[in-house]
Order: C-alpha cells, then structure tokens, then sequence
C-alpha cells in the first residue's frame, strides 16, 4: 500500500501529463488534485531531484514533466517516493525462524515482491493519465472490484 507520499506524487504526474506543455503552479495542482500544498511541495522537490519534473520560477513558472509520460513508469515513480521495492527485508520482520539463511516465508515473499514489481514497471505514466481522461469523460467503465464501486 502506497504512503500519501506516493499517492500525492502519482496524483500530481497525471495532472502535469494531463496538461503537458504548460508550467503548473504547486496550488493549482494540489486545488485540482486534493493534495495539500504544503506536502505536495515536499513531494515536488523529491521528484525534481529524480529528473521526473522540472521548474521554473517566477509568473510563468511551475512544474512541467521533465521526459515524456510514455518514458516514466509508476515502478520508477514509485521507488523515487518510497525506496526500493525490492529490499531484502524478511516477510516475518525477524521473528523466530528457525533456519540461518532462508525462512519459510521467502519464496511466497520473493515472488510477491517480483510480480509487484514487474506489474509497476509495465505500467507507465501516460497509461496511469490516458485512464484517468477517460474515467473522468466517461469514456472507461469501471470495473467490477472497484473498492469505490458504488452500488
């Protein structure tokens, strides 16, 4: 599960993919995103230093993607905001295992960690913004196990 630092990060790409071309301003993203502006220039800051947004300042300054969208993956979004998925952290946080080198959560674990990784890496920026454009025109059915699905 993502932290609000990722959430707010992923958020504020869509918008800056969605409006390519023109400099945003941090509280025209966090008004039209529902991110705090405070927070969401912490965040900027961070995907600044990773070359995934660029800014200018002044009147006509802002935020702007730094590489085209269909070049960002939410693996690459995700690891700026958060640190590497793939950290060799066991599943059971040290509890008693009973073996030196592997415990028996490793495999399950490993596996887990690789499939999330790999789904995250395929996916890309301009694919995340292309859904939200056509979930916000109505162009996208939303699907069956949608937690937010209304009934």
């Amino acid at each position: 599960m993502p932290t609000n630092r990722t959430d707010y990060g992923i958020r504020a790409l869509i918008y800056l993919a969605n409006h390519r071309g023109s400099h945003a301003k941090a509280a025209d993203i966090g008004s039209a995103m529902g991110i705090p502006t405070g927070f969401l220039q912490q965040v900027l800051q961070e995907l600044q230093r990773a070359r995934l947004v660029s800014s200018r300042s002044g009147p006509s300054g802002g935020y702007l993607l730094a590489r085209a969208p269909e070049d960002i993956t939410i693996l690459e979004i995700v690891e700026t905001l958060e640190g590497p998925i793939g950290t060799s952290e066991c599943a059971l946080r040290g509890g008693p295992c009973h073996w030196d080198d592997v415990c028996a959560m490793h495999w399950v674990w490993s596996s887990a960690r690789t499939a999330l990784s790999d789904s995250l890496r395929a996916a890309t920026l301009a694919r995340v913004a292309d859904d939200d454009r056509a979930l916000a025109e109505g162009r996208a059915s939303v699907p069956a196990d949608s937690h937010r699905r209304r009934r």
